[in-house]
């Protein structure tokens, strides 16, 4: 009899032991998913730590664990901007097989955001170069007027903003270069230091080139263009609107996604549409231009994707009005302000 008072007191402990440590274990979960939906990845980190230490080789613990670990390490590495590390560890989070679908697609999103980032730092640190390579070749009108657009670039888009102090250094080379020619006056210094933005009114940009903006007002869109051209009769359907003199052609219009197309597709049909080489082509993921030559014409075609709408613009000139025409095509793509949705 006390043989059996004894089992069942053994058996009675471990029962409570068990569902104690149920509870702890489930506990520990209930507040890691909660910590991962306040974005605390390091809180929930602890707690799935816990969770798995109540419930050894529980799979489910561990791979929230490393999910939640790997999202602290990816956004601390991109508040770095080491990019490269913290598109590793999202990529990490995406594959876990046990992991939580909603943090999936949080890293997935975040992925996106970087690679999206990237595309501007590429053409951020380009336009540096290019900048650099003008001033070098003592192009300095050209200069300051990358300069100022890229300027403007920068201050307006937070992603960017790792770039102020090589923007610094490059005013501060512009200044040396044009101090030792003895043709810096106090109000183009003033230019170099506090950059043109973008405005409704016309914006002077070359000593040659003044810019109106035209918005429309169907899709939203706005572009700036040099003021000497004759705007054309707007279409019916209010799209968009076309500039020209006798040698540049400018041509901006919206439509509207009606076939639920992908920017693969329109960019793949754009390119079998050209029975030319093409010289530059680039795909982004909301955008993509080409330029190529045809019967002496550069045309340079930029193309911007929306879930709802589309806008293009489409600027056409001679191949040997490229000094001339070239910075007028880079203010107008750094400028366009494409439709929201």
């Amino acid at each position: 009899m006390r043989n059996r008072f004894l089992y069942l007191s053994s058996v009675l402990c471990f029962t409570l032991l068990t569902s104690c440590a149920n509870n702890d274990y489930q506990n520990a979960m209930d507040k890691g998913i909660e910590s991962l939906g306040e974005q605390d990845y390091h809180q929930a980190a602890i707690y799935f730590e816990v969770a798995s230490s109540e419930q050894a080789n529980d799979k489910e613990a561990l791979a929230y664990f490393e999910q939640a670990s790997q999202m602290e390490d990816a956004i601390n590495y991109y508040e770095q901007q080491d990019y490269i590390a913290a598109l590793d560890a999202f990529e990490v989070v995406t594959n876990l097989d046990k992991g939580l679908k909603t943090i999936t697609s949080e890293a997935q999103n975040w992925k996106k955001t970087i690679l999206d980032e990237r595309e501007e730092l590429a053409d951020t640190e380009e336009e540096i170069e290019t900048i650099n390579q003008l001033i070098s070749s003592k192009e300095y009108t050209r200069a300051l007027n990358q300069l100022q657009l890229l300027q403007t670039k920068v201050e307006s888009d937070e992603a960017l903003l790792y770039y102020e102090n090589e923007l610094a250094n490059l005013t501060e080379r512009m200044n040396d270069a044009l101090d030792e020619l003895n043709k810096v006056s106090p109000t183009t210094k003033a230019l170099v230091e506090k950059p043109i933005k973008p405005k409704e009114e016309p914006v002077k940009v070359e000593e040659d080139w003044t810019y109106d903006t035209y918005t429309n007002e169907r899709f939203g869109f706005s572009i700036q263009y040099p003021s000497v051209l004759t705007v054309g009769s707007p279409p019916t359907n209010g799209d968009g609107l076309n500039f020209s003199n006798d040698e540049l052609e400018i041509t901006v219009s919206g439509s509207h996604n009606s076939m639920d197309e992908s920017i693969e597709s329109i960019y793949q049909q754009a390119i079998t549409n050209i029975e030319v080489p093409i010289a530059y082509d680039r795909l982004a993921d909301h955008w993509f231009v080409l330029s190529y030559v045809e019967n002496g014409m550069i045309i340079y075609e930029k193309f911007f994707y929306g879930d709802n709408v589309f806008n293009r613009f489409i600027i056409t000139y001679p191949e040997n009005k490229q000094e001339v025409y070239g910075p007028v095509t880079t203010h107008i793509s750094d400028t366009f302000i494409p439709s929201a949705n």
